[in-house]
């Protein structure tokens, strides 16, 4: 093989490693610079930046991952003490090619964590809205001890709670009325955690106590049902 070629071949993979290396490093820049928005914002606002909190958090998200919640940012809005949560967990996949060689890759999940307190202590409960798969379930089997015997709601909403019974005494005629309209999102209660989970990563901090507006509805609704 020509020389010339073997040195071009080696400076392309050069130049590629370069380039690796320096996207990783403004990556880690751009992350460090974010971190350090949220918690100059958390100073100014008289709310609390803690990395790496103690929680239970992680055992009602996707992945269960222990160590998953990366920072927290805690503060009052409405009256209710609140936080708002990173959270990530990795799967790993393997691949087999045609030669019998396998390839392992990983993908981080990363989410953000909504959390409002409840006066009280509840047992787990959570609402969901209905796809196509559990529509399709409700056709066949009917509906669960959960159901609220509604059927504008029931159609659209499954209800999974560790005592079924406590439905009815946390889903007042407001709460389902507002959760029709579609103005709350889909939420778990367990404990004293009011908790809603969405896929991302905190941006700009300045929209985080209004993003806390419909979740604190529902803990208002929750304690004084109408």
């Amino acid at each position: 093989m020509d020389s010339s070629v073997i040195v071009a071949g080696l400076v392309c993979i050069a130049a590629v490693f370069v380039l690796l290396v320096l996207a990783a490093v403004v990556s880690r820049r751009r992350e460090r610079e974010r971190r350090e928005r949220l918690e100059v914002w958390a100073v100014q606002h008289r709310w609390q930046y803690v990395p790496r909190p103690v929680n239970e958090w992680w055992r009602r998200l996707p992945g269960h991952n222990k160590r998953g919640v990366s920072l927290a940012l805690s503060g009052v809005v409405g009256g209710r003490a609140v936080s708002v949560a990173e959270y990530s967990y990795t799967t790993t996949s393997t691949t087999s090619g045609p030669d019998g060689s396998t390839s392992t890759s990983s993908q981080t999940h990363h989410f953000i964590v909504w959390v409002v307190r409840v006066r009280g202590s509840w047992p787990e409960l959570s609402v969901h809205r209905r796809g196509a798969v559990s529509r399709f379930g409700r056709t066949l089997f009917g509906d669960r001890a959960t159901a609220l015997g509604y059927e504008p709601f029931d159609s659209a909403f499954r209800i999974r709670a560790a005592r079924p019974e406590t439905v009815r005494t946390v889903f007042g005629r407001d709460l389902v009325a507002e959760q029709l309209s579609g103005r709350l999102p889909e939420w778990s209660l367990y404990g004293g955690d009011l908790m809603v989970v969405e896929s991302g990563r905190l941006a700009e901090p300045d929209g985080i106590p209004a993003r806390f507006g419909p979740l604190v509805r529902v803990a208002d609704l929750i304690e004084n049902p109408r």
